[in-house]
């Protein structure tokens, strides 16, 4: 995550989805806890420009969750139109009740300098996700928002963007705990978006499936993003209903929800660029 981020389109998505998940709009309520996996802001793209839908009211987007609408809009736009960007921040999602009451919040950035030894950064990393684990003790339900998503083969936890992927022993830790787990990912180029998602929730179901469920939400506007969500096995049968919801709802133009290894779903690599984002 990275704060130029904060309101874009792919914003809007994921916490009309942290509502969805966590019980705030009805039925049983799930405590949430958020790990932001803090990053410095980069300017080398337009990633994050896109809030736009933000403006006119537009109902495919305000009448999927009218308050969250209205509480970004307000956040991110004064009264002439003007983009607010020292909004532009987590701790706007914090302080202004973007997410259901009682959510805990780990907002401690994450990051190496370059004269950083390994081991200083070895040292760090765990520090860090300590406290994270420390602050999200109480929550049921822990949403993961790295900037890039699961770590990947080429990246190591210790390289200059280690910091923007969440790893393998990072979730593990969570589901141990017989937490829930939510975690951002972007989608990639290597193969097509479905073929991704599928070998992730294959990897899933390998690594947490007895007692646990896998599914995958991918969200079709702006850049190509999916959500993985690990339901332990006391919350699986209710976070099932919230995702069928999904499907059936106001949200279905938005998400493609993905339960079982996908074959057959629309490849999302030809997502509309003008609500690209980060």
């Amino acid at each position: 995550m990275q704060n130029r981020y904060f309101g874009d389109v792919g914003d809007f998505g994921k916490y009309g989805l942290l509502h969805i998940l966590s019980g705030s709009n009805g039925g049983q309520v799930l405590r949430l806890g958020v790990v932001w996996y803090l990053y410095p802001d980069e300017g080398h793209n337009a990633d994050g420009k896109h809030v736009n839908y933000l403006l006119g009211n537009d109902p495919v987007f305000r009448d999927c969750d009218q308050e969250l609408y209205d509480k970004l809009r307000a956040l991110l736009f004064d009264d002439h139109g003007q983009l607010i960007e020292a909004n532009r921040h987590t701790s706007s999602a914090e302080k202004s009740g973007l997410l259901p009451e009682g959510t805990v919040f780990y907002s401690k950035p994450l990051s190496y300098s370059k004269e950083q030894s390994f081991s200083a950064r070895v040292s760090l990393r765990t520090e860090w996700f300590d406290k994270a684990m420390a602050t999200t003790v109480s929550a049921d339900l822990v949403f993961l928002d790295p900037d890039n998503g699961i770590e990947c083969a080429s990246v190591k936890r210790t390289a200059p963007k280690g910091p923007k992927y969440v790893f393998w022993d990072d979730i593990d830790a969570f589901v141990k705990r017989g937490q829930s787990v939510l975690i951002y990912h972007h989608l990639g180029h290597n193969g097509s978006h479905p073929e991704q998602v599928e070998g992730k929730l294959m990897q899933m179901n390998e690594r947490f499936g007895k007692g646990f469920e896998a599914s995958a939400l991918t969200f079709k506007r702006g850049t190509s993003r999916a959500y993985f969500l690990i339901a332990s096995s006391q919350h699986k049968d209710f976070l099932r209903e919230r995702l069928q919801k999904i499907r059936s709802g106001l949200w279905n133009p938005h998400f493609i929800v993905h339960e079982k290894p996908c074959y057959t779903c629309d490849d999302l690599s030809g997502a509309d660029p003008s609500t690209s984002s980060g």
